[in-house]
């Protein structure tokens, strides 16, 4: 190599080295803050022991206000039941809630060509046929108005005094699940239970010969927390997830699902259960049912401890639409699915097969491939995944007023003679005549009734 080639070759090298030199560093750093994003800035979650405390985290603040951390509350209300209406505005306002009434329709109003295959739909009862199409409009403004999140309700919903203490801790669950993360990590923490579901007792709107005979959970105050993640909702990014499922009459446990190709491994969070142990907002077991009719109480209440609250994946089947949020994401595709490609049945039954990865009964309409998903899992037909989150016992609880009967009927309705709200023992709805005197001290117990108190059979 000649002296000048060997100079330049020099200066090049020398060049080269100054170049990589920002690249190199700029690798390093952005390596460095990811391991101290995962091994720094994450902890276990703080949970205070108090059911009356808040978590006092930035990333959780958005709960707090007025529409509970969603972009809307919607109310699903017949015209013609402004009592219903008019117990729906008080208990927001002492709650310091924003809501926003939905129009209901009754089944009469409906146009024969306004209906999705199969024909039979039309032979539901007007109740049914109203009840989904008002969920659909209430759908169909979400999609419109293009919400990222929507909280819906139903008219009769009720909740507890500590309805924003309740949610933040949801809130907890819903990001971890709906990520479904890898609990690998946490093998140390896993706890099996005997699960004390039957053929006899599970709902029989899905498949129930594939009831798990054991149940994996873990804390909810063992998984991974960052304080100050990033969040387009408090409640986990919502293109992972469709529903949760926050209010209802009842669900099963979390089933497998064997054949899908994201939850092949079994230490994903698909059939894993987070507990939340000496949660003093939850009944005594004696009292976990869905009805006064029901003789013996949720398994929730014979598989974990007393006042455990449990949050899991909703592919064990979950009846009645009391209560439930829908990402931008799980207002299309229920749209779709009930207002367009097909519906026949229940709307609340239809949901819960939904989330279990069952599609709507098409009838004779029915394609050879329809029931190829009914595995118990939460993948439809073709192959998309479902992500359903809820909580046992539910947030949202219908209330059963004097006289009060649903204007449904079947699964989702009842026709409870008692006056009562199940699950909930500081009820707004129990408790709503001394809420209303009340100025101020909102989630404040004293002066209010526990209509589950822990001594009473």
């Amino acid at each position: 190599m000649s002296p000048k080639s060997s100079a330049s070759f020099e200066v090049a090298k020398r060049r080269s080295l100054w170049n990589s030199a920002p690249r190199l560093l700029t690798t390093c750093v952005f390596f460095g803050a990811l391991w101290l994003w995962f091994n720094i800035g994450t902890s276990e979650v703080p949970l205070p022991p108090d059911s009356f405390a808040y978590i006092q985290t930035e990333s959780l603040r958005d709960i707090l206000n007025t529409t509970l951390g969603f972009e809307k509350i919607l109310v699903l209300n017949l015209p013609f039941r402004t009592d219903r209406r008019d117990a729906m505005s008080l208990s927001a306002a002492v709650s310091n809630v924003k809501i926003e009434f939905v129009e209901g329709v009754t089944g009469e109003s409906i146009n024969e060509k306004a209906y999705p295959p199969p024909e039979e739909n039309r032979k539901h009862s007007a109740g049914i046929r109203g009840s989904w199409r008002t969920h659909m409009n209430a759908l169909q403004r979400i999609v419109d108005q293009n919400l990222t999140t929507a909280l819906v309700f139903e008219d009769d919903v009720d909740w507890d005094i500590r309805i924003r203490q309740n949610l933040q801790r949801f809130a907890l669950a819903s990001r971890f699940l709906s990520g479904n993360h890898d609990t690998s990590n946490l093998q140390g923490k896993i706890q099996t239970h005997a699960n004390t579901e039957t053929e006899d007792t599970a709902f029989k709107i899905i498949d129930t010969s594939n009831l798990p005979k054991t149940l994996t959970s873990l804390p909810l105050s063992s998984v991974p927390f960052h304080s100050s993640t990033p969040q387009t909702s408090p409640y986990g990014d919502p293109t992972k997830w469709d529903i949760l499922w926050l209010g209802h009459c009842g669900t099963g446990m979390p089933r497998p699902v064997p054949n899908h190709q994201l939850h092949r491994r079994s230490d994903t969070t698909t059939t894993t259960i987070l507990t939340h142990p000496n949660d003093l907002s939850v009944p005594s077991p004696q009292h976990l049912k869905a009805h006064p009719f029901q003789s013996d109480p949720d398994a929730l209440g014979t598989t974990f401890s007393p006042h455990t609250r449990i949050y899991h994946h909703a592919t064990g089947g979950t009846l009645c639409t009391v209560g439930y949020a829908v990402s931008q994401r799980g207002a299309r595709r229920l749209l779709h699915q009930f207002g367009v490609s097909g519906w026949n049945g229940i709307f609340d039954s239809e949901l819960g097969r939904w989330c279990a990865g069952d599609d709507p009964d098409m009838g004779r309409q029915a394609p050879q491939h329809s029931h190829a998903a009914r595995s118990g899992g939460g993948v439809g037909i073709n192959g998309d995944e479902r992500v359903c989150v809820t909580v046992q016992p539910p947030i949202f609880a219908h209330h059963h007023p004097n006289n009060g009967e649903s204007d449904i009927g079947g699964l989702g309705g009842g026709y409870a003679k008692r006056y009562e709200t199940k699950y909930l023992r500081y009820s707004v709805r129990m408790n709503l005549g001394a809420l209303v005197g009340r100025v101020g001290g909102e989630g404040k117990a004293e002066g209010l009734v526990d209509q589950w108190p822990d001594g009473e059979e």
